[in-house]
């Protein structure tokens, strides 16, 4: 016999001071397992715990709660314990359910230690008002703590703690002040530095190649240097450097003037987890929070070189290999020199660093960049083709018992329909009193069996049916298709091109590197089929 324990700490939890210690994880378990030593019919039952740290109650978005459940719908064990109805569910609707309708029919007992409930007491019958109530009671809790949350935070807001993860660079956590920041002695002189070269009159290039030329240490690399375990900034290339980007950002913080500054962003709507940067008007700013770097109008003399030094920036325009040109080497995107009477293509590390791997004064021109990508991605694409027509070809001569394959699997997902009716059957049954406990068991038993048998064949079916699909790989289908009609337009355009390739590598001496959109499987697959035409003389490089 085996028992599940179900443990849950949202994250909100965790940071209420006013929160018993009781609610931790450790405490949870030490509960549950006292409990479950505490009574004799329990004596040899096998203990697995499914614990979810740091995940709301108000849903079943937790993994731990789901792989539970799963096993339960698997009838890997007839019991789930847990502290107290929130632990497990904080919406009255969905526990409810759970208990009255889902863990009756799927024969799951459920025991709730501190409310005393136990399901094995309500057989046939409904939970009692004092349970509804505590459904209702829990499920308004998580709502008013919500409120009550973000009250909170908007009065901490107003009363200027910095509520950031991290501090700004040029700042450290206060370690006698919770929620302050001090200056950095070792990076606050180079936030000033940035600033000073700014309001003389420097732009973003400058101050980058000043900056490199000094060896000073970017914000990712100090980063990364005081807290190696952290994975922030673990995708950030090991030979960043400063460049115009890095720059900006550090001259447009309001943080550096002594204020805190909150509400930047805000969601773009329900529905879309995507944020939007709003306007400075509507910004929450907090004067003379911690010690300034710089004064407010220092900054407003930094802000006035970036708007002309956005201003001398040619407009974003639209052309064929936007975005996708790297440098093969340090793995930057090129800058685009559109200022040059030939288009020409540079890397920005080797314009702001002294000594860098890169390809350093040389510059890439665009004609003859464009012409390669396009040129190597038609023959790509004509590869592809051709290979959808064999395949299409093979495929059509086995239509028939793919056909059969379907009506198998439809046939047994019929079976199981009728398996499920009769197990809800059986349940109304049990629970009107026309069957016997023993009968009812019996019968769910048995059907238990047949839908094992049956899974299993529609399992055995879904395999035969995937490898067969698997030779028409839809990957393929679709990008044939799509293949067809890049090979057929008159001119290629930059969403053209980012729909095939990913990233374009350039290295030294005008050699260049394609990363496809493909997946590895189809590019390998290509790539053969190239390898073979070429060794019988027909390479179409």
């Amino acid at each position: 016999m085996k028992l599940y324990l179900y443990i849950r700490l949202s994250s909100v939890d965790a940071d209420l001071k006013y929160k018993s210690e009781s609610e931790s994880v450790a405490n949870q378990r030490s509960l549950l397992h006292q409990f479950v030593e505490s009574r004799r019919e329990f004596y040899g039952w096998d203990v697995e715990e499914f614990v979810d740290d740091g995940y709301t109650g108000t849903n079943d978005e937790r993994p731990a709660f789901n792989r539970m459940i799963g096993h339960l719908r698997d009838g890997d064990a007839q019991l789930v314990i847990c502290k107290d109805f929130s632990r497990f569910f904080r919406d009255y609707t969905e526990i409810g359910d759970y208990l009255e309708r889902i863990f009756p029919f799927l024969g799951v007992r459920f025991i709730s230690v501190n409310d005393g409930y136990d399901s094995d007491d309500y057989k046939g019958t409904t939970a009692g008002m004092e349970v509804v109530m505590k459904y209702i009671i829990c499920s308004f809790y998580s709502r008013d703590l919500s409120q009550k949350m973000k009250a909170s935070i908007d009065v901490r807001m107003k009363a200027g703690e910095y509520l950031g993860r991290y501090a700004p660079f040029g700042y450290m956590m206060d370690p006698d002040k919770k929620h302050h920041l001090v200056p950095d002695p070792e990076t606050a002189p180079i936030v000033r530095r940035i600033f000073d070269f700014a309001i003389s009159g420097h732009h973003a290039g400058e101050i980058a190649r000043l900056l490199n030329d000094d060896d000073i240490e970017t914000p990712s690399s100090f980063f990364r240097r005081n807290n190696p375990e952290n994975g922030r900034f673990r995708n950030t290339s090991s030979r960043k450097c400063w460049d115009g980007t890095n720059i900006r950002v550090i001259l447009q913080r309001f943080e550096y003037t002594g204020a805190c500054v909150f509400k930047k962003k805000a969601w773009k709507g329900i529905d879309n987890p995507k944020t939007k940067t709003l306007d400075k008007s509507q910004w929450m700013i907090v004067p003379g929070c911690h010690e300034p770097i710089i004064s407010e109008a220092e900054y407003d003399k930094a802000q006035a070189v970036i708007r002309r030094m956005k201003a001398s920036q040619a407009s974003a325009q639209s052309y064929p290999l936007r975005s996708l040109i790297r440098c093969g080497v340090c793995g930057r995107m090129m800058k685009r020199n559109s200022y040059c009477k030939h288009i020409n293509y540079s890397c920005t590390l080797s314009q702001h660093s002294a000594n860098p791997e890169c390809p350093v004064q040389e510059h890439f021109p665009e004609d003859k960049l464009e012409a390669a990508v396009i040129g190597s991605l038609r023959q790509m694409l004509m590869l592809l083709v051709e290979h959808k027509k064999l395949v299409d070809t093979a495929a059509s001569k086995s239509k028939g018992s793919k056909a059969n394959l379907r009506q198998s699997l439809l046939r047994i997902e019929k079976s199981m329909k009728q398996n499920k009716l009769s197990r809800e059957t059986a349940y109304e049954k049990y629970v009107d009193g026309q069957v016997t406990r023993e009968d009812f068991l019996c019968m769910r038993d048995k059907l238990a069996g047949e839908l094992a048998k049956l899974n299993e064949e529609k399992a055995s079916i879904e395999s035969d049916l995937a490898a067969y699909e698997a030779a028409e790989d839809s990957e393929l289908t679709l990008l044939g298709q799509e293949a067809e009609s890049f090979l057929k337009a008159k001119e290629v355009t930059n969403q053209m091109l980012l729909h095939f390739i990913d990233r374009v590598y350039v290295y030294s001496g005008m050699r260049i590197e394609i990363k496809y959109g493909f997946s590895d499987e189809l590019v390998n697959l290509l790539d053969g089929d190239h390898a073979q035409e070429t060794d019988n003389g027909n390479s179409i490089n």
